[in-house]
């Protein structure tokens, strides 16, 4: 099984297509030079988009295994609804819906969960600063996550 993980561009968008799986990686992969643009930032979240009539349906894989934190860290985050033996690693904004939903680290002995699935066709993916670009913790970033079109039901 090959796993492909979407190239940071200047668009930040990406088209979520039915049975085709792709991921973003939690550790920013390009080397834009320029820090404040970073896709998953605030001003810049990932744009997910699947056909109209579809759903985008999103997982996540943490390699990280530590699925703990020591104190609530929520620096640039709308909210943190993670419990307190998680790390959120950003959150989904739907707006079809007015839905945030937090992405949470996984228990120590489980490496996948399912996230979300959209209401409408488009969400957005912001993701934790502290948690993507801290050069002294590369464990934290250690995670994908996965996305693909759904036919709605």
């Amino acid at each position: 099984m090959s796993l492909l993980v979407v190239e940071e561009d200047r668009t930040c968008q990406i088209s979520a297509q039915v049975g085709s799986r792709l991921h973003i990686a939690g550790k920013p992969r390009s080397k834009l030079g320029d820090n404040s643009f970073r896709c998953g930032s605030r001003s810049h979240p990932w744009m997910l988009e699947a056909q109209i009539g579809q759903q985008v349906n999103i997982s996540l894989l943490d390699f990280s295994g530590h699925g703990r934190r020591t104190q609530p860290d929520t620096r640039g985050l709308v909210s943190d609804d993670c419990s307190p033996a998680h790390v959120q690693y950003g959150y989904i904004v739907d707006k079809t819906n007015k839905n945030n939903v937090s992405i949470c680290s996984t228990d120590d002995h489980h490496r996948h969960k399912h996230v979300y699935q959209s209401a409408g066709n488009l969400i957005e993916i912001v993701t934790n600063p502290h948690y993507t670009t801290s050069e002294d913790a590369d464990t934290s970033r250690n995670f994908l996550l996965a996305f693909e079109g759904k036919f709605r039901l």
